[in-house]
C-alpha cells in the first residue's frame, strides 16, 4: 500500500507520534511500524520485548537475500496487533543494521499493508535519509518553538524535496499552526499533545482500552490517522496548497536570506526576548 516516513530536524517525539499512529491505525488496514532511528530504538525496552526478533535479526536474514515480506517475520506486536520492526537500543548497532537492510526497507511499498517509518532525527549522514526520500509521504515533526522552527526552516530551505512534506507539531508553543504553515510553506496536518504517560501505555495497552482511549494523545492520533489515510488516496504530494492566514510583521532570517513573513507578536511568553525563547 503506502509508506509514510516521519522525521525531525531536532529531537521532538517522532517515535511517540509514529507509535501513537500505529496503535490507532484503522484495524481494516494492515500496518507495520519500522523503528529506523539510527540513534537506536526505545520501543523494545519500553515494552519488555526480547532483543530479537528485530532490525538486527532482519539484517542477518537479509544477507541471504529475500523479498520485502521477510520483514513480517522479524516483528513484535503492539496490543492492538500492529506489527513493529524494532531497532536495537545502541546507535552503533542500529546504524549498522540499517546500512545492511536499506535496500530491503526501500521496497516497503511492495508490502501488503501500510508502513510507518520512524526515521528519527534527520541529517545528511543518516542512513535513514534514503528511506525518508523514498517514502510516498513524508511528515516532519517539530515543536512550535523558535529554535526548532528555525532549524526546520534551514533544512527545508536546502532541500526542495521537503518543501512538499507535511508537518505535525508536538506540544505547546507560541506559534499557531497557521503561522507555521505560512512561514515554512509546509502544511500542518495536526498538533499532537505532549502526553508521555499515554505514549508509555500504548506499548502494553490496546488503544481501544478504557485506560487510554480518551487520552489526548490517543484521540489526536486517531484523528491524524484518519486524515493521513484520506490523504493517501487523495492529492499527490506537492499538489496540495498550504492553508492558513498570511503572516505579517517581522521575518525570520535564516543564513543570509529571509524565509517568509512572520508575525511580530509570535513570542508572547518570552517578553520579546528571542534568546530566551531559543533556549526553551
Amino acid at each position: 500500500m503506502t509508506v509514510v516516513a516521519f522525521g525531525s530536524v531536532r529531537s521532538c517525539g517522532v517515535t511517540t507520534v509514529a507509535l501513537a499512529l500505529a496503535a490507532t491505525w484503522p484495524p481494516e488496514r494492515r500496518v507495520l511500524l519500522v523503528e529506523a532511528d539510527p540513534a537506536g530504538g526505545t520501543l523494545a525496552a519500553a515494552s519488555g520485548w526480547p532483543a530479537e526478533p528485530s532490525l538486527v535479526s532482519l539484517a542477518a536474514s537479509a544477507r541471504r537475500g529475500g523479498e520485502p515480506g521477510l520483514v513480517w517475520e522479524h516483528c513484535h506486536r503492539l496490543p492492538g496487533d500492529a506489527a513493529v520492526l524494532a531497532a536495537p537500543a545502541l546507535g552503533e548497532q542500529a546504524r549498522s543494521a540499517l546500512g545492511m537492510v536499506g535496500p530491503l526497507l526501500g521496497r516497503l511499498g511492495e508490502l501488503d499493508g501500510d508502513a510507518l517509518v520512524d526515521c528519527g532525527r534527520l541529517d545528511s549522514g543518516s542512513p535513514s535519509v534514503a528511506l525518508w526520500e523514498r517514502a510516498e509521504r513524508r511528515v516532519l515533526v517539530v515543536r512550535p518553538r523558535l529554535a526548532d522552527l528555525q532549524a526546520l526552516v534551514s533544512w527545508v530551505e536546502n532541500r526542495s524535496l521537503d518543501r512538499r512534506a507535511e508537518l505535525v507539531t508536538v506540544g505547546e508553543g507560541p506559534y499557531p499552526d497557521g503561522e507555521v504553515t505560512d512561514a515554512l510553506g509546509v502544511e500542518v496536518l495536526a498538533r499532537m499533545p505532549w502526553d508521555p504517560e499515554a505514549a508509555e501505555a500504548l506499548v502494553s495497552v490496546p488503544a481501544s482500552a478504557r485506560l487510554v482511549r480518551l487520552a489526548p494523545l490517543v484521540r489526536a492520533a486517531r484523528t491524524l490517522a484518519d486524515r493521513l489515510i484520506l490523504n493517501l488516496a487523495a492529492v499527490p504530494i506537492g499538489d496540495a496548497k498550504p492553508t492558513g492566514s498570511k503572516g505579517v510583521g517581522r521575518a525570520v532570517a535564516v543564513g543570509s536570506r529571509v524565509w517568509r513573513p512572520w508575525r511580530a507578536d509570535i513570542v508572547p511568553h518570552s517578553n520579546g526576548n528571542v534568546a530566551e525563547e531559543a533556549e526553551r
